[in-house]
């Protein structure tokens, strides 16, 4: 999923911090930050495509709103592999940020033609479901057609979720998802932000497909009403009509794993997504660092240190879609006075030699600078590859330390 060197700064760190530093380390110690190392591991080490099951009759815009998730014409233009007779799994690929999702297909959905196949659709379910499952389904419906036929479309929802628990031990969580909005009344009223009789009508058809799914589905995660047109031409958006897909984009990532994240990051290429992992990152380097830092070893632990918080900005590049080398780190360092060689191995020495001034509470003090220290890095990374601010915005930040939060 990354190319060596990117993984070198984003799994290496942490892969040597848990073979040679978490077993020297005070049991408590242990306990604070291993939970922290896991977090960090699942994001990067364990990082996967994230997968759904997208259900909706044909017409309800399944393409549409992969397209619109990526920003890019990926359901069209053959960036699409069939892996049985049906395709029951799709690879959807975006080229220019290397992200992938991979959807369940389920053409024919609720609409009782098998006649063309060789295999029932439950027969195709059981052999796409044999080796993997979706982390949610997601359940299409257009908004004109809230009342055509849904109790059925439920039934089969509830039959492909049995088959998922039979097999995996696991139930996917269901997102109702009203389709073409634009298309209610009044009909001349087609590009968000909608008025108040439009939006009254999205409403009205998002409650009834919310009753109608929570009769028979009690357990049903939510309901987001969108609108998912955009048109493409050579590859680019030359038209977005697009409502409230950042509302289900950020939804989505709540149901997500965590080993999906960094994936759904590039997909959607979110800002609030890119930041709110970017946070999640920062938050659990920060705590490693406080950690191994409030030990009584001076200048040891540096190496160690510095290497979580290259994995961290490796992560946040990562997440931003940029492409991280040697000499893009060493840019970012220099820009923002943290140089490897120079001011950021200064700052960290005379974090350690706290210890020795203070050999009581200078280890206290030593770990509070680490994490201090590392929070200042999460912040300015972030203005500088995902805000993509102005260098001397993100060299501030940096000077501005502050604690990380502890929410």
């Amino acid at each position: 999923m990354h190319d060596d060197e990117q993984k070198e700064y984003l799994e290496e760190p942490l892969r040597l911090f848990r073979k040679k530093i978490i077993p020297k380390l005070p049991s408590n110690i242990q306990k604070r930050v291993i939970g922290e190392v896991e977090r960090l591991e699942e994001l990067f080490v364990d990082s996967r495509p994230p997968r759904f099951a997208i259900i909706g009759r044909r017409g309800a815009g399944k393409s549409t709103l992969v397209n619109a998730i990526f920003q890019a014409p990926v359901a069209e233009v053959g960036a699409v592999t069939a892996e049985t007779e049906r395709g029951a799994w799709h690879t959807y690929k975006n080229t220019s940020q290397k992200a992938v999702m991979e959807v369940l297909d389920t053409r024919g959905f609720g609409e009782g033609d098998e006649t063309r196949f060789t295999q029932t659709e439950e027969d195709v379910w059981q052999e796409a479901l044999s080796s993997r499952y979706p982390d949610a389904i997601l359940f299409l419906v257009k908004a004109k057609e809230v009342d055509a036929r849904v109790t059925e479309d439920i039934e089969q929802l509830k039959k492909l979720r049995e088959i998922i628990k039979k097999k995996h031990d696991y139930l996917p969580p269901v997102i109702g998802i009203v389709t073409q909005v634009d298309e209610l009344d009044p009909v001349y009223d087609t590009d968000p932000p909608f008025d108040e009789e439009k939006v009254a009508n999205i409403e009205h058809a998002s409650d009834h497909m919310e009753h109608m799914l929570k009769k028979h589905l009690p357990e049903v995660t939510g309901i987001l009403p969108v609108c998912a047109y955009t048109a493409f031409k050579n590859g680019e958006m030359v038209y977005d009509r697009r409502w409230n897909i950042d509302e289900l984009i950020d939804f989505l990532l709540e149901q997500l794993p965590g080993s999906t994240w960094m994936q759904w990051a590039r997909i959607t290429q979110a800002k609030t997504i890119q930041i709110r992992i970017a946070k999640t990152i920062g938050k659990s380097a920060s705590a490693i660092t406080g950690g191994v830092g409030a030990q009584p070893i001076p200048l040891a632990d540096l190496p160690v240190i510095t290497g979580i918080q290259m994995s961290m900005i490796a992560g946040i590049a990562y997440v931003s879609g940029r492409k991280l080398d040697r000499k893009s780190m060493a840019e970012f360092l220099g820009a923002i006075g943290a140089n490897v060689g120079t001011a950021f191995a200064f700052r960290q020495l005379a974090r350690s030699l706290s210890k020795v001034t203070f050999p009581v509470a200078g280890h206290a003090i030593s770990g509070t600078l680490a994490a201090t220290a590392t929070w200042g890095l999460c912040k300015a990374a972030i203005l500088y590859f995902i805000e993509k601010r102005p260098v001397h915005e993100a060299k501030e930040a940096y000077k501005n330390q502050s604690e990380p939060p502890t929410d």
